[in-house]
C-alpha cells in the first residue's frame, strides 16, 4: 500500500534576529506617515517603531507590505519557481524582494546558486525541508514511528493519517492524555536540520531568513517540540531567522493547529504560505483572521485553484461594460481578489513569470484602484469562475478505500493543464510510484465527498494517460 504524502554577515544576522524577536508590529497609521507608497493591513492594529522594519530592494511603483513579525517589508508579489533563469533579473529590478525556493524544486536552489549570493543583501530568501511531512509525501520513516505511537494510544494505526490525528484528538478530549510522539519528532527534527544544510550548501549561502516545514499535512506535528527544539538550535547558529511552513492538503486542520501551537508556544510560527483561493478563503478565514492576530506573515500560493473544467459565459458583457477589470485574465483576476478582497489578511501573492509581460501585468495588480461597482463585479465573476475548481481540501484523500494520494494527483494534473509545469508533475508522480488509474476501483466516495463536483475518477484516468 503506497504511503500518503539588506545584506548580512554573521554578527548582523545574529544581532538583527535577536531584534526581531523582541520587536513591536507597525500600525497603519505609524507606518503610512513613516514610509509612503506602502499598504498595510487594517487587520494590525499594533504599533511599531518605523525603524525596526527590514528593507530590501525597494522600487518606486512597486507596493509593500510588512510581513507580519518578521517585520520585512515584502513585495506584494513573491517570485515563486521561475523556470525562466532570464527572468531573476528582471523581477529584481522591478523590485520583488522575495524569492522563494525548497530541496524539493529539484535542481532550483543550484541553479539560483550565483543569483542568490550576488543579490543576497536584495533579496528575502526563503526554503524548505521536502517530504518530511507533506508535499509529495510523509517520510516512510516518519509514518512508521507515528503509526506505532497511535497504534499503542488507540490500539488502532490503519487508515490515514489525518483520520488517526481526529481519532486520537476525539481520545484526548475525553482522557486529557496525548500520544507519545517523541520518536517521531526526533526523526522529524533530524530530518529538518538535515536538508537546512543541504539547501544552505547548494544556495551557497551561510543564511535563509526562514526555513519552512514543507506541504504540512499532518497537524500532529506541533506537539512534536523536538522540531521546535531544532528550528531554536540553527536559529542561535545563525543558520535560520524565521520558522514557517507551507500547506496543501488538510489546509483548515493545519492552519487551526497552528493557530493553537502559537498560543501554547514554545512555538513561534512567523509565517503561512497556504494554497488558498477565493472560495477557501471565506471557508478558512476564521484560522487565517486569527494568525494575522497573532501578527503572522500570510503568502498565499495557488490562488487560483486547480481547474478541472472550464466555465464559459462568465458575465462578460458585464464585465466589459464596467471596463476596470476588462483588461485581466482569469488568472489576474484571481490574484486581483486575493489581493484586494480579502479583508487584508493576505499579505502576498506568488507569481509564476514567464516573461516581461507577465511580470508587468502581475507586478502591476497590487497597486490597481477598483470602485464599488467593479469591486461587486469582482467577486461575482471569481465565484463563478470558481465553479467545479478542486480546492485541496483533502476530503477526496482521506476517504479513498484504496488509500490513493488524490489531492495530490489533482495537483500534479493541473502542473500540466494550468500551470505548463509537465516535467515537474512527472517528477512528482513518479515519486508516488504507482498509477492511480490501475489503482482505483472507480467507487465514488472521493466524488461524493467532493464539495466542488470535481469529476476526480476521470482526472485520474487523464493524468495517468498524460504521464504514461
Amino acid at each position: 500500500m503506497p504511503i500518503d504524502r539588506s545584506k548580512l554577515d554573521r554578527r548582523r544576522f545574529l544581532k538583527h534576529a535577536a531584534a526581531g524577536l523582541s520587536a513591536a508590529t507597525v500600525g497603519p497609521s505609524v507606518l503610512q506617515a513613516a514610509e509612503a507608497g506602502t499598504s498595510q493591513p487594517a487587520a494590525d492594529q499594533t504599533k511599531v517603531d518605523p525603524k525596526s522594519l527590514i528593507w530590501r530592494n525597494k522600487v518606486a511603483g512597486t507596493e509593500y507590505r510588512r510581513l507580519g513579525r518578521t517585520n520585512f517589508m515584502v513585495s506584494r508579489m513573491v517570485a515563486g519557481w521561475l523556470r525562466n533563469k532570464s527572468m531573476w533579473r528582471r523581477v529584481l529590478a522591478r523590485g520583488v524582494n522575495y524569492f522563494d525556493h525548497a530541496r524539493g524544486y529539484g535542481e532550483y536552489e543550484v541553479e539560483a546558486k550565483d543569483f542568490l549570493k550576488k543579490n543576497r543583501d536584495k533579496i528575502w530568501i526563503t526554503s524548505k525541508s521536502t517530504n518530511i511531512a507533506g508535499f509529495r509525501r510523509v517520510d516512510p520513516q516518519v509514518d512508521k514511528l507515528y503509526r506505532q505511537a497511535i497504534k499503542d494510544y488507540l490500539g488502532d494505526d490503519e487508515g490515514k493519517l489525518i483520520n488517526l490525528h481526529e481519532k486520537a484528538i476525539e481520545k484526548q478530549k475525553k482522557t486529557g492524555k496525548k500520544p507519545d510522539l517523541r520518536p517521531a519528532g526526533k526523526l522529524i527534527a533530524k530530518l529538518y536540520l538535515q536538508m537546512l544544510d543541504q539547501s544552505l550548501s547548494r544556495m551557497g549561502i551561510d543564511h535563509v531568513d526562514c526555513y519552512m516545514m514543507h506541504g504540512i499535512e499532518i497537524p500532529w506535528i506541533f506537539d512534536c517540540l523536538e522540531l521546535w527544539e531544532a528550528y531554536q538550535k540553527a536559529h542561535q547558529a545563525g543558520k535560520i531567522k524565521h520558522f514557517g511552513h507551507s500547506v496543501h492538503k488538510h489546509q483548515q486542520a493545519v492552519l487551526a493547529a497552528t493557530v493553537e501551537a502559537n498560543k501554547r508556544g514554545p512555538w513561534k510560527i512567523d509565517l503561512v504560505m497556504p494554497s488558498v483561493n477565493p472560495v477557501t478563503f471565506d471557508e478558512w478565514k476564521t484560522e487565517l483572521a486569527a494568525l494575522k492576530k497573532q501578527d503572522v506573515g500570510i503568502i498565499a500560493m495557488k490562488t487560483t485553484g486547480v481547474k478541472s473544467r472550464p466555465i464559459e459565459g462568465v458575465r462578460k458583457d458585464k464585465l466589459k461594460a464596467l471596463g476596470e477589470i476588462e483588461q485581466y485574465n482569469e488568472y489576474e483576476r484571481k490574484k486581483l481578489y486575493m489581493l484586494h478582497l480579502t479583508e487584508d489578511i493576505i499579505d502576498a501573492c506568488i507569481a509564476q513569470i514567464n516573461n516581461n509581460d507577465e511580470m508587468e501585468k502581475n507586478l502591476a495588480l497590487p497597486s490597481v484602484k477598483m470602485s464599488a461597482a467593479a469591486e461587486r463585479e469582482l467577486r461575482t465573476i471569481v465565484k463563478l469562475e470558481m465553479a467545479g475548481a478542486c480546492h485541496l481540501c483533502g476530503n477526496c484523500t482521506a476517504i479513498c478505500p484504496e488509500c490513493i494520494a488524490v489531492t495530490d494527483m489533482i495537483r500534479y494534473y493541473a502542473y500540466i493543464h494550468q500551470y505548463n509545469e509537465k516535467e515537474m508533475a512527472r517528477e512528482l508522480y513518479a515519486l508516488a510510484g504507482y498509477d492511480p488509474a490501475k489503482v482505483c476501483t472507480n467507487c465514488g466516495k472521493c466524488e461524493n465527498v467532493c464539495m466542488s463536483d470535481v469529476p476526480i475518477t476521470k482526472l485520474l484516468h487523464k493524468l495517468s494517460a498524460d504521464l504514461a
